[in-house]
C-alpha cells in the first residue's frame, strides 16, 4: 500500500493576512442622468434639514429639488418626487411644486393618517423593477421622498426603520424636514449622509444636536456652526457621506467650506464658491 502522506497543504496565501477586503459589487451602477456639484449631498442618501420656525427650509427644499444648478433643471436626478406634508399646499415657498411642468412628476401628499399604505404603495411600485437588469428601463426609477415636519408620524409609523435603512434597495433618496433633532426617530437620525443646521437658541435642542454629530468634526463643530448661521438664511452644512466628514456655510451667500479644525471666527475665507440660482422668481 502506499504510504499515506501526513504533511498538509500549504495555504497559496497567508493565513495571518486577515484584511477584510472589498467584495466586487455585482449589481450594475444606476448613473445619474448628469453630474452634480460634488459639494451637494450625494444621490442616493439621507438629508436632514433640522430648523426653526422661518428658516427658509421650504425654500431650501423647492431649491434642492428644482433647481437646474442642483438636482432639478432641465434634466432632472429624480424621475418622481413625492412630498409629504400637512402645509405644502398652503405654504408660498412649495408653491413651485404645483407648477403645470411638474404635474407628472411630483406628487404633494397630505393624508397623514394614510401615510403608511402610501408608502407601501412606492415601495412595491420600486420592487416591481428588476435592481439587477442590464437593461436601464428594466431597473428601478429615481425617487425623492421629501418628508416635511412630519416627526409625530414617522415615530408611529413601523415603516420607518426599514425605509430609512434600506432606501438604497429601492433607488430611494429621502429628505426629512423637522424643528427639532430630539423628535427624530433614532432610524432616521443614523442613517443621515448630510445634515442642514440654522441657527438654534436652545441649550437642550443644541446639546442635543453636538451630540449627535459634534464627535464626527472632534468636538469642534459649535464655533463653526455660529459662524455659518450668524446671517439669516444661511445654514452650517454638514456633508457626511465623504471619507473625511466636511462643513460647509450655505445658503444665500453661496457655499463656503470650513476648515473646522482649524477655525477661527475672526478671520474670513479669501474665496467663496457661489451656487446661485433665480428659478423661484421665473
Amino acid at each position: 500500500m502506499p504510504k499515506k502522506n501526513n504533511d498538509k497543504e500549504e495555504p497559496t496565501e497567508p493565513l495571518n493576512d486577515l484584511r477584510v477586503l472589498e467584495l466586487k459589487n455585482f449589481l450594475p451602477e444606476i448613473k445619474l442622468p448628469r453630474p452634480i456639484d460634488p459639494r451637494l449631498p450625494d444621490i442616493p442618501g439621507v438629508m436632514l434639514l433640522i430648523m426653526k420656525v422661518k428658516s427658509g427650509k421650504s425654500n431650501l427644499m423647492s431649491w434642492m429639488l428644482l433647481s437646474e444648478q442642483t438636482l432639478g433643471g432641465k434634466t432632472p436626478i429624480f424621475d418622481m418626487i413625492y412630498i409629504i406634508s400637512p402645509t405644502a399646499k398652503i405654504d408660498r415657498s412649495s408653491q413651485a411644486y404645483f407648477r403645470e411642468e411638474f404635474q407628472e412628476r411630483i406628487i404633494v401628499f397630505d393624508d397623514l393618517d394614510n401615510i403608511e399604505p402610501f408608502l407601501k404603495d412606492i415601495l412595491e411600485y420600486q420592487q416591481s423593477f428588476d435592481i439587477k437588469s442590464p437593461d436601464p428601463d428594466e431597473r428601478p426609477p429615481r425617487v425623492a421622498i421629501f418628508f416635511d415636519d412630519i416627526s409625530g408620524y414617522l415615530k408611529r409609523n413601523s415603516l420607518v426603520t426599514h425605509l430609512f435603512t434600506r432606501y438604497r434597495h429601492y433607488n430611494l433618496s429621502l429628505f426629512c424636514a423637522n424643528q427639532t433633532c430630539r423628535d427624530l426617530p433614532t432610524a432616521v437620525r443614523s442613517q443621515a449622509t448630510s445634515v442642514w443646521l440654522s441657527s438654534c437658541y436652545s441649550v437642550v435642542e443644541r446639546t442635543k444636536i453636538l451630540e449627535e454629530w459634534g464627535d464626527l468634526y472632534k468636538n469642534k463643530l459649535e464655533p463653526v456652526w455660529d459662524y455659518c448661521c450668524k446671517e439669516r438664511f444661511n445654514y452650517c452644512y454638514l456633508k457626511l457621506d465623504d471619507v473625511e466628514p466636511m462643513v460647509y456655510k450655505a445658503g444665500k451667500d453661496g457655499f463656503e467650506e470650513i476648515d473646522y479644525e482649524n477655525f477661527k471666527s475672526n478671520v474670513k475665507p479669501m474665496t467663496e464658491n457661489i451656487i446661485g440660482d433665480n428659478y423661484i422668481n421665473e
